[in-house]
């Protein structure tokens, strides 16, 4: 992200930042609300951006594939329970997830889920708490009238 006199030029983080980050950072910078009457998956990270905090607030986030859970990112981890090698590859669906160490295998070619499996149990709860906010609040159907009013 680039913003002379606001954002320091060459800076890095390996801080977690998700695309879904941006709606409600960018509408903070321009000094927009983002709705309060539907839950929005993005976190403000203005903060983080500008260097008034070290850290983004995210430690992960669930991985789609179209509609489709693939799996969840968390800190230095992803757990696989989907893979395809390109958007027509072959699709492979696991029975015992594959575990990935992003920062030793950035590539996601070594499956190092023993002798780690430690890391699903801290991960698994971020895409628990994810199904059951889709329950609470479904996603917007695709063709909806605008503005949607959600059935309570």
């Amino acid at each position: 992200m680039r913003w002379p006199d606001k954002i320091a030029a060459g800076s890095v983080s390996d801080e977690i930042v998700h695309a879904m980050d941006l709606f409600p950072t960018l509408a903070k910078f321009a000094g927009g609300k983002v709705p309060d009457d539907r839950m929005i998956d993005g976190i403000d990270m203005a903060e983080f951006f500008v260097g008034e905090k070290e850290a983004s607030g995210r430690d992960g986030f669930v991985v789609y594939m179209g509609n489709d859970i693939f799996g969840v990112k968390w800190r230095d981890w992803k757990l696989h329970f989907k893979e395809q090698t390109g958007w027509n590859g072959v699709l492979r669906e696991y029975t015992m997830p594959r575990l990935y160490n992003l920062i030793s295998d950035p590539q996601e070619l070594d499956n190092v889920l023993f002798p780690h499996t430690w890391v699903p149990k801290a991960a698994l709860p971020q895409l628990e708490e994810h199904v059951v906010s889709l329950k609470n609040e479904p996603p917007i159907p695709a063709g909806a009238a605008d503005p949607y009013k959600p059935p309570r």
